[in-house]
């Protein structure tokens, strides 16, 4: 595949940055979504969390960041989005570019994106992006079975980067990044009840008993490049 194949196709891009705190709710609401940008197919700013931390805690949320996943036509794009945009935050902060090549459940804004051709090492990194619209009336159970599950993923020795974020007040995403996709799996499956624990495996069986969404989404990616904009500065 020749180097102008490469960069005319469909990538993700995910980025977390830090911002003043008074600004965090036009981010969160507004930011991008009033502004044409080239290129830019569908975007989420969401609110990052520590996994594991209690609801009811400050230490669950980072109130001066936030993480963004952005569906894009191509990487020239992102890359033109960036060098015209020279003082924006994004533009400071950390992002990682990747390629789709697995879907399971459905998100209208990201039908429309292109499985590739899975060229992904079993041994190699890759990323997981769950994107979730979640009932209000399932709160409860959703937190009941998704604290388990943030522990497991959190302590897992598979596991290299691993967080989740919201949008109030239904909006929820995970981001992962496995040492290989044999660890992710694993997990996911509960293959080894001692190293990869089984709560994964559970809530997706009371999920299927009475879902907790309207729209869900789990994608997973091969990544294509990692940068840190800080570094260049």
């Amino acid at each position: 595949m020749s180097e102008i194949q490469f960069h005319t196709q469909e990538i993700f891009s995910f980025h977390q940055f830090e911002l003043p705190f008074y600004k965090l709710p036009y981010y969160l609401f507004f930011y991008l979504k009033r502004k044409k940008v080239k290129g830019l197919i569908h975007a989420e700013t969401l609110l990052p969390m520590q996994l594991g931390e209690s609801i009811l805690s400050k230490n669950r949320y980072f109130f001066s960041r936030v993480v963004l996943v952005a569906f894009w036509k191509s990487e020239e794009d992102l890359d033109l989005f960036l060098n015209l945009s020279p003082r924006d935050p994004m533009r400071f902060g950390w992002q990682i570019r990747l390629r789709l090549y697995r879907r399971w459940g459905k998100i209208k804004e990201l039908d429309s994106a292109t499985l590739y051709p899975k060229n992904v090492d079993l041994a190699k990194p890759v990323v997981a992006i769950t994107l979730a619209r979640l009932k209000i009336s399932q709160l409860f159970r959703f937190t009941k079975w998704g604290k388990p599950v943030e522990k497991q993923v959190r302590d897992h020795p598979g596991k290299k980067i691993a967080f989740a974020a919201f949008r109030p007040f239904r909006n929820f995403l995970t981001f992962s990044i496995w040492n290989s996709e044999k660890d992710m799996i694993d997990m996911v499956h509960g293959m080894d009840s001692e190293k990869d624990g089984l709560e994964h495996k559970e809530a997706m069986g009371e999920r299927n008993r009475k879902d907790f969404h309207s729209e869900f989404t789990t994608l997973r990616f091969e990544i294509l490049k990692e940068i840190n904009m800080n570094a260049r500065n």
